[in-house]
Protein backbone atom coordinates (compact mmCIF):
# COMPACT_ATOMS: atom_id res chain seq x y z
CA UNK A 1 0.00 0.00 0.00
CA UNK A 2 1.27 3.52 -0.72
CA UNK A 3 2.55 5.38 2.27
CA UNK A 4 0.32 8.31 3.26
CA UNK A 5 2.00 11.70 3.02
CA UNK A 6 1.37 14.58 5.40
CA UNK A 7 1.48 17.39 2.86
CA UNK A 8 1.29 20.13 5.50
CA UNK A 9 4.28 18.62 7.30
CA UNK A 10 6.19 18.38 4.02
CA UNK A 11 5.53 22.01 3.19
CA UNK A 12 6.37 23.10 6.74
CA UNK A 13 9.68 21.27 6.47
CA UNK A 14 10.48 23.18 3.29
CA UNK A 15 9.54 26.45 5.01
CA UNK A 16 11.95 25.60 7.85
CA UNK A 17 14.65 24.98 5.27
CA UNK A 18 13.98 28.43 3.80
CA UNK A 19 14.39 30.07 7.21
CA UNK A 20 17.58 28.12 7.91
CA UNK A 21 19.06 29.38 4.63
CA UNK A 22 17.92 32.95 5.24
CA UNK A 23 19.38 32.92 8.75
CA UNK A 24 22.76 31.56 7.59
CA UNK A 25 23.30 33.11 4.18
CA UNK A 26 20.60 35.71 3.57
CA UNK A 27 17.55 35.85 1.35
CA UNK A 28 19.55 35.75 -1.87
CA UNK A 29 20.66 32.20 -1.01
CA UNK A 30 17.11 30.86 -1.39
CA UNK A 31 16.29 28.94 -4.57
CA UNK A 32 14.25 25.82 -5.19
CA UNK A 33 17.52 23.89 -5.55
CA UNK A 34 19.14 25.25 -2.38
CA UNK A 35 15.98 24.56 -0.36
CA UNK A 36 15.86 20.99 -1.69
CA UNK A 37 19.47 20.50 -0.57
CA UNK A 38 18.83 22.10 2.82
CA UNK A 39 15.72 19.98 3.43
CA UNK A 40 17.50 16.86 2.08
CA UNK A 41 14.74 16.16 -0.44
CA UNK A 42 14.69 15.92 -4.21
CA UNK A 43 14.22 18.94 -6.44
CA UNK A 44 11.07 17.21 -7.71
CA UNK A 45 9.63 17.18 -4.18
CA UNK A 46 10.08 20.94 -3.87
CA UNK A 47 8.60 21.54 -7.32
CA UNK A 48 5.64 19.31 -6.49
CA UNK A 49 4.58 21.85 -3.86
CA UNK A 50 6.00 25.09 -5.24
CA UNK A 51 6.27 26.02 -8.91
CA UNK A 52 8.40 29.11 -8.31
CA UNK A 53 10.72 30.65 -5.74
CA UNK A 54 8.11 33.34 -5.08
CA UNK A 55 5.50 30.67 -4.29
CA UNK A 56 7.93 29.06 -1.85
CA UNK A 57 8.86 32.35 -0.20
CA UNK A 58 5.24 33.45 0.12
CA UNK A 59 4.29 30.15 1.74
CA UNK A 60 7.30 30.43 4.06
CA UNK A 61 6.33 33.98 4.99
CA UNK A 62 2.75 32.91 5.74
CA UNK A 63 4.12 29.97 7.77
CA UNK A 64 6.32 32.39 9.73
CA UNK A 65 3.29 34.61 10.40
CA UNK A 66 1.39 31.61 11.80
CA UNK A 67 4.34 30.74 14.07
CA UNK A 68 4.59 34.36 15.19
CA UNK A 69 0.88 34.35 16.02
CA UNK A 70 1.39 31.19 18.08
CA UNK A 71 4.24 32.86 20.00
CA UNK A 72 2.06 35.91 20.65
CA UNK A 73 -0.81 33.75 21.93
CA UNK A 74 1.60 31.87 24.18
CA UNK A 75 3.07 35.11 25.54
CA UNK A 76 -0.37 36.69 26.07
CA UNK A 77 -1.60 33.60 27.92
CA UNK A 78 1.54 33.62 30.10
CA UNK A 79 1.19 37.26 31.20
CA UNK A 80 -2.60 37.54 31.06
CA UNK A 81 -3.97 41.02 31.42
CA UNK A 82 -6.16 43.36 29.45
CA UNK A 83 -6.21 44.66 25.89
CA UNK A 84 -3.31 47.01 26.61
CA UNK A 85 -1.12 44.10 27.72
CA UNK A 86 -2.13 42.17 24.62
CA UNK A 87 -1.26 45.14 22.38
CA UNK A 88 2.15 45.59 24.00
CA UNK A 89 2.90 41.87 23.56
CA UNK A 90 1.95 41.98 19.88
CA UNK A 91 3.93 45.15 19.16
CA UNK A 92 6.93 43.78 21.04
CA UNK A 93 6.89 40.67 18.83
CA UNK A 94 6.91 42.94 15.76
CA UNK A 95 10.23 44.41 16.92
CA UNK A 96 11.98 41.29 15.70
CA UNK A 97 13.83 39.98 18.73
CA UNK A 98 12.96 36.39 17.80
CA UNK A 99 15.17 35.13 14.92
CA UNK A 100 12.17 33.80 12.96
CA UNK A 101 10.44 37.15 13.21
CA UNK A 102 13.59 38.93 12.00
CA UNK A 103 13.81 36.58 9.01
CA UNK A 104 10.11 37.10 8.27
CA UNK A 105 10.65 40.88 8.28
CA UNK A 106 13.49 40.46 5.76
CA UNK A 107 11.33 38.36 3.45
CA UNK A 108 8.46 40.81 3.97
CA UNK A 109 10.71 43.66 2.79
CA UNK A 110 11.73 41.60 -0.26
CA UNK A 111 8.11 41.34 -1.38
CA UNK A 112 6.82 44.74 -0.26
CA UNK A 113 7.89 46.63 -3.38
CA UNK A 114 6.12 44.11 -5.63
CA UNK A 115 2.90 43.74 -3.63
CA UNK A 116 1.06 46.68 -5.20
CA UNK A 117 0.16 44.73 -8.34
CA UNK A 118 -0.16 41.25 -6.83
CA UNK A 119 -3.28 40.65 -4.71
CA UNK A 120 -2.09 37.30 -3.34
CA UNK A 121 1.21 38.79 -2.24
CA UNK A 122 -0.50 41.83 -0.70
CA UNK A 123 -2.90 39.57 1.23
CA UNK A 124 -0.03 37.61 2.80
CA UNK A 125 1.92 40.76 3.64
CA UNK A 126 -1.02 42.53 5.30
CA UNK A 127 -2.62 39.53 7.02
CA UNK A 128 -3.58 40.53 10.56
CA UNK A 129 -2.67 44.21 10.17
CA UNK A 130 -6.27 45.46 10.43
CA UNK A 131 -6.80 43.57 13.70
CA UNK A 132 -3.61 44.93 15.26
CA UNK A 133 -4.45 48.46 14.17
CA UNK A 134 -7.98 48.17 15.56
CA UNK A 135 -6.59 46.99 18.89
CA UNK A 136 -4.15 49.92 19.03
CA UNK A 137 -6.95 52.38 18.31
CA UNK A 138 -9.20 50.79 20.95
CA UNK A 139 -6.51 50.83 23.65
CA UNK A 140 -5.68 54.48 23.00
CA UNK A 141 -9.39 55.37 22.92
CA UNK A 142 -9.81 53.73 26.34
CA UNK A 143 -6.89 55.75 27.71
CA UNK A 144 -8.35 58.96 26.31
CA UNK A 145 -11.84 58.23 27.65
CA UNK A 146 -10.31 57.67 31.09
CA UNK A 147 -8.47 61.00 30.91
CA UNK A 148 -5.01 59.43 31.09
CA UNK A 149 -3.60 61.15 27.98
CA UNK A 150 -3.31 64.67 26.62
CA UNK A 151 -6.36 66.22 24.96
CA UNK A 152 -4.67 66.27 21.55
CA UNK A 153 -4.18 62.48 21.45
CA UNK A 154 -6.22 61.09 18.55
CA UNK A 155 -6.94 57.36 18.85
CA UNK A 156 -7.16 56.85 15.07
CA UNK A 157 -4.01 58.79 14.19
CA UNK A 158 -1.98 57.77 17.21
CA UNK A 159 -3.10 54.16 16.90
CA UNK A 160 -1.87 54.10 13.32
CA UNK A 161 1.35 55.87 14.32
CA UNK A 162 1.97 53.33 17.09
CA UNK A 163 1.38 50.35 14.81
CA UNK A 164 3.59 51.70 12.03
CA UNK A 165 6.26 52.67 14.56
CA UNK A 166 6.48 49.07 15.76
CA UNK A 167 6.76 47.80 12.19
CA UNK A 168 9.39 50.41 11.36
CA UNK A 169 11.43 49.60 14.45
CA UNK A 170 11.23 45.91 13.54
CA UNK A 171 12.62 46.71 10.10
CA UNK A 172 15.37 48.77 11.69
CA UNK A 173 16.33 45.76 13.84
CA UNK A 174 15.99 43.10 11.14
CA UNK A 175 17.40 44.97 8.14
CA UNK A 176 19.94 47.34 9.65
CA UNK A 177 21.01 45.63 12.85
CA UNK A 178 19.66 48.27 15.22
CA UNK A 179 19.79 47.23 18.89
CA UNK A 180 16.60 45.55 20.05
CA UNK A 181 16.89 47.27 23.46
CA UNK A 182 16.77 50.71 21.83
CA UNK A 183 13.79 49.69 19.70
CA UNK A 184 11.95 48.40 22.75
CA UNK A 185 12.70 51.55 24.78
CA UNK A 186 11.46 53.71 21.91
CA UNK A 187 8.23 51.74 21.64
CA UNK A 188 7.67 51.85 25.41
CA UNK A 189 8.32 55.61 25.42
CA UNK A 190 5.56 56.21 22.88
CA UNK A 191 3.15 53.77 24.56
CA UNK A 192 3.55 55.68 27.85
CA UNK A 193 2.48 58.87 26.05
CA UNK A 194 -0.57 57.53 24.18
CA UNK A 195 -1.67 54.53 26.27
CA UNK A 196 -0.20 54.78 29.76
CA UNK A 197 -0.81 52.10 32.34
CA UNK A 198 -3.73 52.59 34.70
Amino acid sequence: MPRSVDHDAQKSGLARAVWALVARRGLESVSLRSVAAEADVSMGRVQYYFATKDDLLLYSLDHAHRRMEARIVERVEAVGGDERSMLITILDELLGEHPETRDAIRVHAFFAARASDNERMAAVLTDGDAEILALAVAVIAQAKAAGRVAADVDPELDGYALFTLARGLGSDVALYGAPIDRARKTLEHVIRRVAPAV
